[in-house]
């Protein structure tokens, strides 16, 4: 038997879970968690193993070494923040935010076209950790990712730049930011309709590896116990990709993690159905999707929520029976104590409320849409974004929905989707709600390149089915 321990800096919790590995798979042992330490992510990490480990919190870290293999992601201060600089919203800045997301960053801010004077302003205050540079496909247009390497090389700006566009102009790029620390990798699309997301993919994170984790203060850990951390939501991106490879039962996947700071939805099923009567616009997005809100999260971001989701808020708490100045004292109240469990049953409710606000937003924003249009050969459909129709499951994680008991919190915002404005949203259409209960998606991210299988598994059965309880709308 071999003790394997995983380890995930959150926000707002760290939490931390030990298994035993044997010839039949893992099984958890013990999890825990613990606030976590924002001004020495370190702290807290050690107490966690620590205590998974049943030793003595004052137990020096170097002493811990050796008795578990450990595994570690973090998501502290924000996650990893990426500026996107593409050309066309529709192409190559769509592609840049899919690929900073699928990466596990958090998309602060996208460009495109000519950086103006105030574009450029605006990413010297947003200070990102990284720019993904993009556009124009091989041999394609230059001219405006000439003028904005020209207007990055004689910014304030620090971060590395991940120059992701045109070949042909790679070298052009390189000369004029030579005081730029640039990483150049393939074309995001190197031709017309051709999505390359991978290498970007590798290269953001092998930044994160170098230079992020110095930042985060988790260098130590790097350096006691030889383990290199990911960003959580590429440990989820990784496990909601690899479920499907080692169970197919579970393909046509969809996933939802509500966190202190974010909400993340993840999809892992075919973003179009070719028809005759449907048309496909802009990109075919990728068969795996993450998109992430930085504005839709239960503390952290609880303020910036409110804001975002006062329309739905409001219909919702006018059918609960609730004065909307309730809900903004407690939102009040719970962005000043980012820990808070609420107590109040009242106070329970409106917790809901706003996880609901969550998923509503979220999904929004991920999933795609029709719209009709008419022609001489009768009408047809236009189709954005990625169609979810197929969907059969939907997982809930993060904090909040691993304890949620009903499906409610994710089937009534969904079902309200289906009457957002003029477009056809392509929701799944009768899916199954679970949720992981134990909250070891993030955790089992972690151990998915060394152990797929034995992750995978875990992660299948750890999850319970809220749709046979029969009390989805408690």
């Amino acid at each position: 038997m071999k003790t394997v321990i995983s380890v995930d800096i959150g926000s707002t919790w760290t939490k931390g879970a030990v298994f035993s590995l044997t010839g039949s798979g893992l099984e958890l042992l013990d999890k825990i968690s613990a606030p976590t330490t924002q001004s020495n992510l370190v702290v807290g990490f050690h107490e966690i193993l620590a205590r998974l480990l049943q030793r003595d919190r004052n137990t020096p870290l170097d002493q811990l070494k050796g008795l578990a293999e450990i595994f570690f992601s973090s998501s502290a201060k924000g996650g990893l923040s990426i500026a996107a600089i593409g050309l066309v919203p529709d192409l190559t800045l769509q592609l840049a935010r899919l690929a900073a997301m699928s990466a596990g960053g958090k998309v602060v801010k996208s460009f495109s076209f000519s950086l103006t004077a105030s574009d450029v302003n605006e990413l010297e205050k947003l200070r990102p950790d990284i720019i993904l540079f993009s556009g124009g496909t091989d041999g394609g247009n230059s001219k405006y990712v000439l003028e904005n390497a020209s207007k990055l090389e004689s910014s304030r700006l620090d971060c590395p730049i991940v120059y992701a566009g045109n070949r042909a102009v790679a070298e052009d790029v390189i000369n004029i930011m030579k005081s730029r620390e640039v990483i150049v990798t393939e074309n995001l699309m190197p031709e017309i309709g051709q999505v390359n997301i991978e290498p970007v993919r590798e290269k953001i994170r092998e930044i994160f590896l170098k230079r992020i984790v110095v930042g985060r203060g988790l260098s130590e850990i790097v350096e006691l116990f030889g383990s290199q951390p990911k960003p959580t939501p590429l440990a989820m991106f990784e496990l909601i990709s690899a479920i499907p490879e080692f169970h197919p039962e579970w393909s046509d996947l969809a996933a939802i993690d509500i966190g202190g700071a974010t909400t993340d939805f993840y999809s892992n099923t075919e973003s179009y159905l070719e028809t005759d009567t449907v048309v496909l616009k802009g990109i075919r997005e990728p068969k795996i999707k993450r998109t992430v809100e930085g504005d839709l999260g239960l503390r952290v971001s609880a303020h910036s929520l409110f804001e975002t989701s006062q329309v739905y808020i409001k219909d919702r708490l006018r059918e609960a029976g609730f004065e909307f100045q309730e809900m903004n004292e407690f939102v009040g109240k719970i962005s000043g104590r980012i820990d808070y469990l609420p107590e109040l049953e009242k106070e329970k409710i409106f917790d809901r409320v706003l996880a609901e606000a969550c998923v509503y937003y979220a999904a929004l924003r991920h999933i795609g849409g029709w719209r009709q249009i008419y022609t001489p050969q009768g009408k047809i459909y236009v189709q954005t974004g990625k169609d979810l129709r197929r969907v059969k499951a939907i997982i809930g994680t993060g904090g909040f929905l691993s304890e949620e008991k009903t499906a409610a919190v994710m089937s009534i915002p969904l079902e309200k989707l289906k009457h957002y404005g003029e477009e056809i949203k392509l929701l799944p259409e009768r899916p199954a709600f679970y949720h992981d209960r134990h909250y070891l998606f993030p955790l089992l991210g972690n151990l998915i390149e060394k152990y797929p299988q034995e992750a995978t598994s875990l992660a299948v059965a750890s999850v319970e089915n809220l749709s046979q309880r029969g009390d989805e709308n408690d």
